[in-house]
């Protein structure tokens, strides 16, 4: 059984519930872990994680190739603890799942900067410019239909979830970039 980690940045309604609910009806195990804070999604990234899986799907918004991050009074943030969005050189400094199929679905997450940070040991899908927020709903639950009823590969999934429209067309996929340093 496969198995699917939600990374939910509480901000997208019921994107990740509706995500979980239907993964699991295709059959994957699916884990949820909401984000409080940005160290919870640090940990995250570091695979502070209790499962391993094939899958993670961030669940958020994006603007400007950066992933928004929840906003915590002055007073809450650890010492030290980032207080702004997570860009490509967060990404870089905090990565350290490796061999996994990350999907992104906040909008500009598919910026170059930010995708080649992802797509270092990893796949990486996501919306390389803005998206309507039920498209992205949409392509994930294609992409996931696509390889657990028909069988289809990833590359085979993402073509097909893709072509559904102009908003799901916005959606790239990154090779693996093999990192030397890792």
């Amino acid at each position: 059984m496969r198995t699917v980690l939600i990374i939910d940045l509480n901000d997208t309604g019921s994107e990740a519930e509706a995500l979980r609910q239907a993964l699991e009806g295709f059959n994957y195990f699916v884990c949820v872990m909401h984000i409080g804070r940005p160290n919870d999604f640090i940990d995250i990234l570091g695979r502070n994680i209790p499962i391993d899986p094939d899958f993670v799907i961030i669940s958020c918004h994006g603007d400007d190739g950066k992933i928004h991050m929840p906003r915590l009074a002055d007073f809450v943030y650890s010492a030290n603890e980032l207080r702004d969005d997570f860009s490509s050189a967060e990404v870089e400094r905090y990565l350290k799942l490796s061999q996994k199929t990350i999907i992104n679905l906040g909008c500009t997450t598919g910026e170059d900067n930010l995708a080649k940070a992802f797509s270092k040991n990893n796949a990486y899908i996501a919306p390389c410019d803005y998206i309507e927020g039920t498209a992205a709903l949409f392509f994930a639950l294609r992409l996931f239909y696509e390889m657990a009823s028909k069988g289809c590969d990833l590359k085979a999934a993402y073509v097909t979830a893709r072509e559904t429209d102009d908003e799901t067309r916005r959606f790239c996929l990154f090779e693996i970039r093999e990192s030397s340093s890792r």
